[in-house]
């Protein structure tokens, strides 16, 4: 079995939102939440999204697989802090039922109108809005050492409870959760290479998996279902004279590895 190295490619892309318009901060929360709001709308509205719509479907996808306790604010805090304990994403996505939410990446969620728009606000009405602390602390962060638990602590440094109740905050709670959870976007481990064994007194079978997040079985691409038949056969066939070596490229991502790591 490789030895396991939690990196990250992109820790949390949902934070370059925050640092993004971190120089609105002084504004009114209400207004930079309302502006911010509308414009991810719009935004996935050109794309011919209902993003609220995909919201309630992952939400309730999160409840049913027990990552989440339940709809309210706490229940999001909490799984913040989960984040930040176990340096992860305590969340397994079905990918394919959230196509949706990944046709925007988070440098397009915002238009440049959106920019325009909070220019026009009047910077002197609240001097610490929440969200310039919260660009203030995830910068801080990042500087210090990019991991989940260290963005995962900065978010929850500022934002308590009642605040995953409001919208903007629950949208970002969510997206968040989305492009992290994401073998392609968002949070990926990186594998060691497997260490070198005599094998030769055993039948080997060799499964790899690619940077594409593609399973090869004999030089030739399979799918996790067929996988599993043919570990199945193989193991009944020579009992306890067997040895499945399993090889991961560097960049296969690690929720990936782990669900094939399951078939054995």
């Amino acid at each position: 079995m490789p030895y396991i190295k939690a990196t990250m490619r992109h820790i949390i892309p949902i934070a370059l939102i925050f640092l993004s318009f971190s120089s609105f901060g002084q504004a009114k929360n209400n207004e930079i939440e309302s502006i911010l709001l509308d414009y991810l709308t719009k935004s996935y509205g050109e794309q011919e999204v209902d993003i609220f719509k995909e919201f309630d479907l992952l939400e309730k996808y999160l409840i049913e697989s027990k990552s989440l306790k339940s709809s309210s604010g706490q229940s999001y805090f909490d799984f913040f802090q989960e984040i930040a304990k176990l340096n992860d994403i305590p969340a397994t996505l079905d990918y394919d039922r959230f196509d949706n939410i990944y046709k925007l990446t988070p440098n397009r969620f915002y238009s440049v109108d959106c920019f325009e728009e909070l220019k026009k606000l009047d910077s002197s009405t609240i001097a610490n809005s929440k969200y310039k602390q919260m660009g203030v602390a995830i910068q801080k962060a990042a500087e210090d050492e990019v991991s989940p638990s260290n963005i995962a602590k900065a978010i929850t440094s500022v934002l308590g409870p009642s605040d995953f109740d409001k919208p903007y905050y629950r949208a970002i709670a969510l997206l968040t959760i989305a492009y992290t959870a994401s073998p392609d976007i968002g949070l990926e481990g990186q594998l060691l290479p497997t260490q070198n064994e005599d094998l030769s007194s055993y039948e080997v079978m060799t499964v790899s998996t690619t940077d594409k997040n593609q399973i090869i079985l004999n030089g030739k691409t399979i799918t996790q279902e067929k996988l599993k038949k043919k570990l199945l056969e193989f193991v009944q066939t020579n009992k306890s004279n067997h040895q499945i070596q399993f090889q991961a490229d560097r960049e296969t991502s690690y929720d990936f590895y782990l669900r094939i790591k399951e078939k054995h």
